[in-house]
């Protein structure tokens, strides 16, 4: 009898145990989770890939063309000097994070050149964007408070569309002793070639 009880004590044991593990496992699991598949969706980086953006800066009109044109190890090099990459994260540039996995998470920040402070956030999921490009349903929308001097508040408005990368950015700047929302830029996707 006490073989017995001694052989289902050590099965009950290691069933603890297994159990306790797996949970341990699952969660490194999440916490360690490699969201790069996603973040190369909605940022397709390659050299060669290109997007043109028609510009209104202030009622000035006018078109950008960014090209990815080398790398650097893990970065893509665009023709504007800018670096960009995808890892388990998300899509950043040199300074910060634009675009954070898993959406709808927590808010992000960056401080820029150690002085500016950025809060971003995903706002939305599903939006739809028309452009000169096309039209674009399911984009990711992430918004951006960067706070001024003098009561002011840079609200900007990026939206990722599937498989495209950035199809429009919106700028808008909050006079907040005015209580007054005053658009500064917008742009928006003209054409793009990626691999």
């Amino acid at each position: 009898m006490k073989k017995i009880l001694l052989i289902f004590m050590v099965c009950v044991t290691f069933f603890t145990v297994s159990c306790g593990s797996a949970d341990k496992k699952d969660d490194e699991k999440f916490y360690h989770s490699d969201y790069k598949e996603s973040a190369d969706r909605y940022f397709p980086l390659a050299v060669g890939n290109s997007w043109k953006y028609k510009v209104n800066y202030f009622g000035q009109v006018g078109e950008t063309e960014i090209n990815i044109v080398g790398t650097d190890g893990d970065w893509f090099l665009d023709n504007k000097g800018g670096r960009l990459k995808t890892d388990r994260h998300g899509i950043r540039d040199a300074e910060r994070y634009l675009l954070m996995f898993p959406l709808q998470k927590e808010s992000w920040m960056a401080l820029i050149k150690k002085t500016t402070r950025e809060i971003r956030k995903t706002e939305g999921v599903d939006e739809t964007v028309t452009v000169p490009a096309g039209t674009f349903e399911g984009t990711i929308k992430v918004h951006t408070i960067v706070e001024l001097p003098n009561k002011k508040v840079l609200h900007s408005y990026h939206y990722f569309a599937d498989k495209v990368g950035i199809v429009k950015i919106v700028t808008v700047l909050e006079d907040v002793r005015e209580n007054k929302m005053i658009p500064q830029t917008t742009t928006e996707l003209v054409s793009y070639a990626v691999e």
